[in-house]
């Protein structure tokens, strides 16, 4: 038996500790008996709840407290993983785990090379990022009282026929242990509030998403004004009613905030993943230190924005977070990475490995990816010498390819720019290009840089980040 608490004791203060630190580290004592070069035990303590309503009225309320455990073994070369809600079954799952580990290692072709990890400090401590006001002490009926008053701004029009309000938020609680002596617990939270208006007039149906979240609790909520942001969504939404479709070919294009962060997530941060240049799946792939971009171009990823919805404090090897330059003035200075990769690569591990839950391995993933500012004052001053382009704001989606360096995403909802000034508003507009070509054109930022709306990335787990930057100037992309 390892665990010290169980997850019904109503996930107990972050002080406490769920697994029982002699037992597990006698198992990972016993890992190294049969053979492991490395063993890690991560417990990931999950309490979450999310809510859905739909004009007005209350679809459903999900409170859930999840309790995952993942148990890496390095043998010969090579990685054996075990996941279990079972906790109590971890002794038992040591030499199979081991035994796994060596079969995979067996059947290595001849020119994969072993697999190992760079070294970091090892680290006993404890780390809580507390929130203002714990959200796992918010009432169902205040999450509704929050969620109406986005309703409320979003609806009374008309045109307006559906108005859709959501909830989401976790405390997440993470203990680690490994054969290196690393033991180490962590604990943070984050909140989201978001919507989606949709209109509909004359038989055509547009829609349009609005989110405010961060990392921390109930005071993230707090700090919006739901109502304006319902508001802005309801405008934007009738807007794309009389929106005309959009003029096609290479133009000029200034991007907003969320679109600069999407762009530079999308078709910058991936390619940046370290795991995924290992792979030769990355059009970065042999360009550290080159020129790659846009002098005016600096790029940073950085888990420690306290406000960020991709931030935490420790990454899920135990390493200790930092804001990672991607690329400073142009030049690519830098690859996100774990310890693996890091090994494999030659540098130093700064902090990207990060999990979904306890139920799954360490990925390399981004956390809140920014341009940073540059020296134009406003987005007047980016259009002023435009005769013909687009101002495209947001994202619906869109597909990266990240080996050949290629993008397309579809903007939320777009203006036509000409001589200088906004005029029309535009719809169905998509920005596509290669990534390295987009870079170079960058030829102005606005000074004001910051994070844009939360968001979701999957790369076969999910996890919440954030992105965001200056408005962006790009000379030319293909728009259509």
């Amino acid at each position: 038996m390892v665990m010290a608490a169980k997850q019904n004791d109503n996930f107990h203060s972050a002080e406490g500790r769920y697994l029982d630190q002699e037992k597990v580290r006698k198992a990972l004592d016993e890992a190294t008996s049969f053979g492991a070069s490395y063993a890690e035990v991560r417990l990931v303590a999950l309490t979450e709840s999310t809510v859905a309503m739909r004009d007005g009225a209350l679809e459903r309320a999900i409170p859930g407290q999840e309790l995952g455990m993942t148990l890496r073994v390095l043998a010969d070369g090579a990685w054996g993983v075990h996941s279990t809600t079972d906790i109590a079954s971890l002794s038992e799952q040591i030499e199979s785990t081991t035994r796994l580990a060596k079969a995979v290692a067996k059947r290595r072709t001849s020119g994969e090379s072993p697999k190992g990890l760079a070294e970091v400090p090892v680290i006993q401590d404890e780390v809580h990022w507390r929130p203002q006001f714990d959200v796992r002490h918010t009432e169902l009926d205040e999450k509704i009282s929050f969620m109406n008053e986005l309703y409320s701004g979003a609806t009374g029009h008309a045109d307006v026929v559906s108005v859709r309000t959501g909830w989401r938020d976790e405390h997440i609680h993470t203990e680690l242990l490994t054969t290196e002596g690393m033991d180490r617990v962590w604990s943070f939270q984050r909140s989201l509030v978001h919507g989606m208006v949709t209109a509909r007039r004359n038989g055509d149906v547009v829609s349009y998403r609005t989110r405010h979240g961060g990392q921390g609790g109930l005071e993230v909520i707090k700090g919006c004004d739901l109502v304006e942001l319902g508001e802005s969504a309801q405008v934007a939404a009738l807007r794309l009613l009389t929106a005309e479709r959009a003029p096609s070919g290479k133009l000029p294009l200034i991007a907003d905030k969320d679109l600069t962060g999407v762009y530079i997530h999308e078709a910058l941060g991936h390619p940046c993943e370290a795991d995924l240049v290992a792979a030769g799946d990355s059009c970065l792939d042999g360009k550290l230190g080159q020129k790659i971009g846009s002098d005016i171009v600096t790029v940073v990823d950085d888990p420690t924005i306290m406000e960020g919805y991709g931030s935490y404090p420790v990454d899920d090897e135990g390493v200790n977070t930092r804001e990672k330059v991607l690329i400073r003035n142009g030049v690519l200075t830098e690859y996100l990475n774990h310890r693996e990769t890091a090994h494999h690569f030659g540098i130093e591990p700064n902090g990207g490995a990060r999990a979904q839950d306890g139920l799954h391995h360490p990925l390399v993933r981004m956390s809140n990816t920014i341009i940073q500012g540059g020296t134009h004052r406003d987005m007047d001053e980016l259009m002023e010498d435009i005769q013909y382009g687009v101002y495209a704001c947001g994202t619906r989606g869109g597909q990266v390819d990240t080996g050949r360096g290629s993008f397309q995403f579809a903007a939320q909802e777009a203006w036509l720019i000409e001589n200088g000034e906004l005029t029309r508003p535009l719809r169905d507009v998509s920005v596509s290009g290669l990534t390295l070509e987009i870079l170079n054109n960058v030829n102005g930022l606005t000074r004001d840089a910051s994070l844009a709306s939360p968001g979701f990335c999957g790369k076969g787990q999910t996890v919440p980040v954030g992105d965001g930057g200056p408005v962006m100037r790009i000379s030319e992309a293909l728009v259509g």
